[in-house]
C-alpha cells in the first residue's frame, strides 16, 4: 500500500524554520544567543496536547534513562530533544520531510544536543535500523498519516529487543461519522488515515505487541492545557492555518467524530 508522501510532505514541508523559529522567540524576549531545550518547546511540541502529552507519555512508557530510543516521525525534533535532556535517553530520529530533519538537526546542535540524538530522513514504514537496534519506539501523532499501519507496526516490532515498548499518541475515527477537515495532520481525507481504536489495537497485536496502557485523551489535537505565548506555539512549524484545524480537531472530538488515544505496547 502506498503511502501519500507526497502530499505530507506538502503540508509540513517549509523552508526557512529555524530562522523563523528563532525570530519568534527573539520577539518574546528569549535569548537565543543561549538556546535552551526549554525555550524551544515554546515551539517545538507539534502534537495535541503538546507538552504536557510528551510528559504524560514518557510516564506511561516508563521512560528510564539510558534507553535507546527511536522517535518515528520526529517532526522537529521536540520530542527526541526532550528524551535525550530530560531523561537521558540516546535517541534515533527519523522523519519523512526534508525540512523537518535539516530543522530537528540544527536545533539539536544549537542545544548541545547533537552527540545525543542522531536524526536523518526517512518513513516508519521501512526503517534503516537493525533489528533489536531500541528499548523504546516513540511516535506522537504521526500513525494518522500512515496508510499501511500493519508495515509500520511490523517495522516497530523489528527493531524493538524482546520486552521492548512501543509508546503512541493517536486520533481514531470515533462513531460519530468522519471528522471535520482540515485537521492538524491533513488538509483531506486522501492522506488521512485514522481507523478505528478497534483497528489500531487489533493492528498492534497482529504484530505480535501486548498492549500494556491504553489511556483516552482528553483533547484530540487541541493543544488544551498548553497556553503558548501570543506569537509562538506549533503554528510556526505548522503552518498559519493551524488554528482552523484546531478548532475542527476539537470540534471533531466534542462530537465523537475523533477519539484520542495513549497507547503503550510492549514487544513479547
Amino acid at each position: 500500500m502506498a503511502e501519500p508522501t507526497a502530499s505530507i510532505r506538502a503540508l509540513y514541508g517549509s523552508r526557512g524554520l529555524v530562522e523563523r523559529i528563532l525570530a519568534a522567540l527573539a520577539a518574546d524576549g528569549q535569548d537565543i544567543d543561549n538556546p535552551t531545550v526549554e525555550m524551544f518547546q515554546h515551539v517545538d511540541q507539534l502534537h495535541g496536547g503538546g507538552l504536557a502529552q510528551t510528559e504524560t507519555l514518557c510516564q506511561l512508557a516508563g521512560v528510564a534513562e539510558g534507553m535507546r530510543v527511536l522517535d518515528a516521525g520526529c517532526g522537529i525534533g521536540g520530542s527526541s530533544r526532550y528524551l535525550a535532556h530530560v531523561h537521558g535517553c540516546t535517541v534515533a530520529a527519523i522523519d519523512v520531510t526534508r525540512e523537518y530533519v535539516d530543522a530537528a538537526e540544527r536545533l539539536n546542535a544549537l542545544c548541545g544536543l547533537d552527540g545525543r540524538i542522531a536524526t536523518r530522513e526517512g518513513g516508519v514504514t521501512d526503517l534503516p535500523y537493525p533489528d533489536g537496534s531500541f528499548d523504546l519506539v516513540w511516535c506522537q501523532n504521526v500513525s494518522m498519516n500512515v496508510a499501511d499501519k500493519p508495515r509500520m507496526f511490523a517495522e516497530a516490532h523489528r527493531v524493538l529487543v524482546p520486552g521492548g515498548r512501543y509508546a503512541l499518541s493517536h486520533a481514531a475515527h470515533g462513531p460519530a461519522g468522519e471528522p471535520h477537515y482540515p485537521l492538524p495532520w491533513a488538509h483531506d481525507a486522501s492522506y488521512s488515515f485514522p481507523g478505528t481504536p478497534e483497528e489500531l489495537l487489533d493492528g498492534l497485536a497482529a504484530a505480535g505487541f501486548r498492549v500494556v496502557e491504553n489511556k483516552g485523551e482528553g483533547a484530540v489535537g487541541g493543544q488544551r492545557g498548553q497556553r503558548p505565548r501570543p506569537g509562538l506555539g506549533a503554528g510556526i512549524a505548522l503552518g498559519e492555518d493551524l488554528r482552523e484545524r484546531l478548532l475542527n480537531s476539537i470540534r471533531s472530538g466534542e462530537e465523537g467524530r475523533l477519539v484520542g488515544m495513549l497507547v503503550v505496547a510492549e514487544r513479547g
